[in-house]
């Protein structure tokens, strides 16, 4: 998308590059759709299904799809984790995942995940190590150097207790081993298919990444007017928001100090554009 442009575009472009990260996870976890499926990021299941239920409304098709996908595969789901990011997110946004579905379609557009897939490892986990915080402790620590129970339970949001426990029984089981920063994986306790699959991917905090990009959508969604100086103004209240997230995968957001008044729209529009279009495999 061209930065010389207006507000009105802007936001379009936006919105089309969100929906085209949406649809390259859910075509990953086993919907049908146009986009490509997602082969770099790991996804993140609970962060995905409460972040399309804020953003569904853009895409009546793809809201039907995860609801679908969620009904056939709620197997697959840790309900408490659901919740709490929809706490997150606020007003409730949590996908029931259950409940009665009429499928109209001869052929279904929805089939089960295919958990051998690399960018599926927190399901293999999941099938590994069960339905808790055993396996989300460990697709942490697989791709950031250590952790505690703290910051481990804030970046995946889940009940921090639980993974102290966990992380002390590893501890004595010889999993994982005390670091400076907490806990880190003993190297040899990860099974060979779950580092050939760390190996070929990377991973996002998505819960925290869809959470700075539904604010921002929610901004600009409130805003239909093309001047640039009230869009300016919004983008400085979210921009600690983004910052962190785009800088985490190699995108800088232009200082805003540096760009008084209506003139910051431009470089903040450049920066979120890029940042959006690494996450969906345009760039890098």
């Amino acid at each position: 998308m061209a930065m010389a442009t207006s507000p009105k575009r802007f936001r379009a472009g936006f919105r089309e590059l969100l929906l085209e990260l949406h649809w390259r996870h859910w075509c990953a976890l086993g919907i049908t759709g146009q986009a490509e499926p997602e082969h770099r990021w790991i996804v993140d299941l609970e962060a995905l299904a409460v972040s399309t239920l804020a953003f569904g409304q853009e895409d009546a098709r793809l809201s039907r799809l995860a609801h679908e996908w969620l009904v056939m595969n709620r197997e697959w789901v840790s309900t408490t984790r659901l919740r709490r990011i929809g706490r997150a997110f606020g007003n409730g946004l949590v996908p029931t995942g259950s409940g009665s579905l009429v499928v109209t379609h001869k052929r279904s557009k929805v089939a089960p995940p295919v958990v051998t897939q690399p960018v599926l490892l927190q399901l293999q986990l999941r099938a590994l190590l069960g339905m808790d915080v055993r396996a989300d402790a460990f697709w942490y620590l697989l791709f950031n150097t250590a952790g505690n129970s703290s910051s481990i339970a804030r970046a995946l949001h889940v009940d921090q207790r639980r993974v102290y426990d966990v992380l002390e029984r590893w501890c004595g089981a010889g999993v994982v081993r005390k670091v400076t920063g907490g806990y880190s994986l003993v190297p040899d306790a990860v099974p060979a298919t779950v580092a050939e699959a760390r190996n070929q991917t990377e991973w996002q905090n998505w819960a925290t990444t869809l959470l700075a990009l539904a604010r921002l959508n929610k901004l600009l969604t409130k805003v239909t007017t093309d001047d640039r100086y009230i869009v300016s103004s919004l983008a400085r209240d979210v921009r600690a928001d983004i910052e962190p997230q785009a800088a985490a995968v190699g995108v800088s957001m232009s200082p805003d100090d540096r760009y008084p008044g209506d003139a910051y729209f431009e470089p903040f529009a450049v920066g979120v554009t890029a940042w959006l279009e690494r996450l969906v495999g345009r760039r890098g």
